[in-house]
C-alpha cells in the first residue's frame, strides 16, 4: 500500500488511535482488527474511510459510529494493593503496599520505571509544577524527594 506524504500523518495517527482504542481486544485476537476494530473507527478517519468499501462487504455495522476519536480509555490491573496515586500530564505515580512507587505511561499503561527507597506503604504522592520532580510520603515516617528525570531519589526528610 502505497501512503502520500500529506496523509502519512493522519494514517499514524489513526493506526496509533485505532491500537490504543481496540489494545486489549487486538492482543486477545488480531484478527478483530478487521472484523471489529476498523469497522467501529470513527467515520472521519483516515483508517475508516480508506478501508470501508473493503470491510463494508463482509461486516454489517448496526451501532451508530462516532464521527472523531473520543477520549482513550484502558483499564491497567495493579499487582498490589493500590495507597495513592498522583497525575501530571502523562505520567502517572502510584504507590502501594509494596513501599514501591511505580511510574506509568498514561497513555500506553505501560510501566516507565519504579522508584525504590521507602520500608513502610507509600501513602501519599505529588508532583511538581513541571513534572520533573515527585515527592513520596511513607508509613515508614519518611518524605523522599524523586528526580523522575533521572530515576533516582534527591532528599529523605
Amino acid at each position: 500500500m502505497l501512503v502520500q506524504a500529506g496523509v502519512s500523518c493522519q494514517w499514524t495517527i489513526d493506526g496509533q488511535r485505532l491500537i490504543l482504542e481496540y489494545f486489549d481486544m487486538i492482543n486477545t485476537s488480531p484478527f478483530h482488527i478487521y472484523c471489529s476494530a476498523l469497522q467501529f473507527s470513527p467515520s472521519s478517519s483516515w483508517l475508516h474511510q480508506y478501508y470501508s468499501p473493503e470491510l463494508s462487504q463482509e461486516v454489517k455495522v448496526v451501532k451508530e459510529i462516532s464521527f472523531e476519536w473520543g477520549p482513550c480509555f484502558r483499564t491497567v490491573l495493579w499487582k498490589s494493593d493500590l495507597v495513592a496515586l498522583a497525575c501530571w500530564k502523562d505520567i502517572v505515580a502510584v504507590g502501594s503496599r509494596s513501599t514501591q512507587v511505580i511510574i506509568y505511561n498514561a497513555i500506553t499503561g505501560g510501566q516507565v520505571t519504579v522508584l525504590y527507597g521507602h520500608t513502610g506503604w507509600v501513602k501519599s504522592l505529588a508532583f511538581s509544577p513541571d513534572g520533573t520532580l515527585l515527592v513520596s510520603g511513607s508509613f515508614d515516617k519518611t518524605v523522599k524527594l524523586w528526580d523522575l528525570q533521572t530515576g533516582g531519589f534527591v532528599k529523605t526528610f
